[in-house]
């Protein structure tokens, strides 16, 4: 026999039946459509647009963030609306020498970077003698004044600061040793350091700044003293890569490598860029959707925690490792260097803030898990975006998209139609499953109206 009506008690079994329907309908169709490669895939755009689109608001906020005085806001805690009491001069001077470069295009600019050269020489600038260098906190590190020289370089007020340049470029030349390695202090702290380690940081910057000396001047002392550095670190960094390595040496020596090569044409230079960066493609992440792109290896915790201005200088880093491969034709490590570079833009963008709050809007911030924003992570960040408009500049725009497939670890290339055609297989699905569902009600409730006929 069967239950009396009631349109509740139907209603409740119709909708079970229908949801059921549907799982079925999903379970025959849907596979097929993602074998088509019409599943929910990310996509990964490298077309000027979008890199434009995430390098305005982040140079908008860099030099909105040159505080009154003339130096940088170092550190925001977006949680607590604070600016800790926290500073660091190499990070300050590379956020210097960003600003000195944008008034290449913006004179608008050079009234802030005036400003900000102004406070550098009253309150960080000191000299002795011959010498120049940064003194800050009771010590001077080689990085800070390799960074304070690259400032220079690059400012529209290089002939008004030519002496000061000098006297830095020859404070480098003062911890150069007589095999090219460097001392890591000007003035050494009162507290134990690790040498090695911070010269895998300055060593590559110290290059940097004497290399782009000698483009400025054309002065050869400063060419012969970067070849001479530059070869001890080939020996220490590269031949002996398995003894030494560590992954921040790799953008800093990268791009004076490339400088380098272009001066020279030397091979060796070439071959340096290669290894150094097909080692450091080893801890790109290219597998968890949510962190795609990132630099950082769980398994290797020595090398750091994952950090956005890491990311911004690896990628900056493999830009010109890219344009050097060009260079020779190397197409195997061209596009080798163009997916890790697309995957590492990929991931700067997911990290960028897009609020109505000035204090954070375009700024990138530490990782996934950490708001906090620090000058170089979004000063990174646009050396890297700066750098790739200008190597990919084909003059049509770029607008490459991609789509990459976490589990083959491929991507591939697709245009506009191909985006077209997936959005609407992807509708046809959705709307299959809409008419699916309606189907599998009406289905239903004529099956019981028979029944009920039956029944009567």
């Amino acid at each position: 026999m069967f239950k009396k009506f009631c349109p509740i008690h139907i209603c409740r079994k119709l909708t079970i039946l229908a949801v059921m329907g549907s799982l079925i309908f999903s379970s025959v169709f849907l596979p097929g459509c993602i074998e088509e490669g019409y599943s929910s895939i990310e996509i990964v755009d490298l077309s000027y647009e979008k890199i434009n689109n995430s390098l305005n608001p982040a140079e908008k906020w860099l030099t909105s963030n040159l505080r009154e005085k003339g130096c940088f806001n170092y550190i925001y805690e977006p949680s607590t609306g604070e600016y800790p009491d926290k500073n660091n001069m190499i990070r300050q001077l590379m956020a210097s020498r960003l600003l000195a470069e944008l008034c290449q295009t913006n004179s608008s600019l050079e009234t802030l970077h005036q400003k900000n050269l102004d406070f550098i020489f009253e309150y960080w600038y000191e000299e002795d003698n011959e010498t120049g260098y940064i003194f800050y906190d009771n010590k001077s590190k080689l990085g800070a004044i390799a960074m304070a020289l690259r400032t220079l370089i690059y400012s529209p007020f290089f002939d008004d600061y030519q002496e000061e340049a000098t006297k830095l470029a020859n404070s480098i030349f003062s911890l150069q040793n007589t095999d090219g390695s460097f001392e890591p202090w000007y003035i050494a702290p009162d507290y134990e350091y690790d040498t090695d380690y911070l010269l895998t940081f300055y060593s590559g910057e110290a290059i940097l700044s004497l290399v782009e000396m000698y483009i400025k001047t054309n002065d050869s002392i400063y060419l012969a003293a970067a070849v001479k550095s530059q070869d001890f670190y080939i020996d220490r960094y590269v031949v002996h890569l398995e003894d030494n390595y560590y992954p921040a040496y790799v953008p800093w020596h990268t791009q004076s490598l490339n400088k380098l090569y272009k001066i020279t044409g030397e091979k060796k230079y070439v071959d340096a860029i290669i290894v150094l960066n097909d080692k450091l493609l080893e801890i790109q992440d290219t597998n968890d959707c949510s962190t795609l792109g990132r630099f950082y290896d769980p398994m290797h915790p020595e090398y750091g925690t994952p950090h956005s201005s890491s990311d911004g200088v690896y990628t900056e880093g493999l830009t010109y490792a890219y344009e050097v491969a060009r260079l020779i034709n190397d197409t195997e490590h061209q596009n080798k260097y163009k997916v890790g570079i697309i995957l590492g833009v990929h991931n700067l963008i997911a990290l960028q803030y897009d609020s109505s709050d000035d204090k954070i809007d375009g700024a990138i911030r530490y990782n996934i898990d950490d708001y906090r924003i620090r000058i170089d992570t979004t000063q990174h960040t646009i050396d890297a975006f700066r750098k790739i408009l200008d190597v990919f500049d084909d003059g049509n725009g770029n607008n490459w998209n991609y789509v990459y497939d976490l589990e083959t670890e491929t991507l591939v290339e697709y245009s506009q139609d191909d985006q077209a055609d997936k959005e609407e297989a992807n509708n046809a699905v959705w709307y299959a499953l809409i008419v699916g569902t309606i189907v599998s009600i009406v289905l239903l409730f004529t099956i019981y109206l028979i029944v009920r006929k039956k029944q009567r």
